[in-house]
């Protein structure tokens, strides 16, 4: 009698196990920032853009792969750790600009947030994300299209790791709407876009109170 307790105990211990080790339960996820990247791009005068990052930021993505509608995420920018990606944007003229008073206000606002509010799947792996932009003091939505990478760990995606996963997401917005209008009024070499581009990639990893809700 004592055996077949102990041989129930095991079983019940081994499938209690398999079910709290379930990739598919909602889980919530910690950026990586050393694997994950927040880019902007907009235009400068007719035929120059302007490319650049963030170098520094933080957020959580909890995933229901079930049902990806009840998914979120919430990521924290420093302004500060703008970084351009040409020689002559990175001159400390521009940079200037951008982080003073013209654009950011680094110094009074020294933070972005984004917040997502609503999840719309499109396909297997991809879906529209609605969400809160905070930038100078202000917070209007965004849309952005999210896509699902894969949690493939090897370049031959052969290793599927169930405590990581991966999303990219693009999209628009007009920084008019955060009355951020320097350059807008003026032409040729002087203007700038009013239109920001931004791509994000963002890889997680579990997070350690894996079963943690908003």
């Amino acid at each position: 009698m004592k055996s077949l307790l102990t041989t129930a105990a095991i079983i019940f211990l081994f499938n209690t196990s398999l079910v709290h080790a379930d990739p598919m339960q909602p889980r919530l996820y910690d950026i990586d920032l050393e694997k994950s990247f927040a880019r902007f791009v907009t235009k400068m005068c007719t035929a120059d853009i302007i490319k650049g990052e963030f170098t520094k930021f933080s957020g959580q993505i909890y995933f229901d792969e079930w049902e990806p509608t009840n998914s979120w995420a919430k990521v924290t920018i420093d302004t500060k750790s703008l970084a351009l990606d040409h020689m002559y944007h990175g001159d400390e003229l521009l940079k200037d600009i951008i982080e003073g008073d013209q654009i950011l206000q680094t110094m009074v606002f020294p933070s972005i947030k984004l917040k997502s509010t609503k999840i719309e799947q499109t396909s297997e792996n991809t879906g529209f994300m609605t969400a809160n932009l905070t930038l100078v003091g202000e917070t209007h939505p965004v849309t952005l299209e999210v896509t699902f990478e894969n949690k493939m760990t090897d370049k031959y995606a052969k290793t599927v790791d169930v405590n990581k996963v991966e999303f990219s997401a693009y999209g628009t917005f007009k920084r008019s709407d955060w009355n951020v209008l320097y350059g807008l009024d003026r032409v040729g070499i002087r203007r700038m876009s009013d239109d920001v581009q931004i791509f994000v990639s963002a890889v997680g990893n579990l997070h350690e109170e894996a079963d943690e809700k908003k």
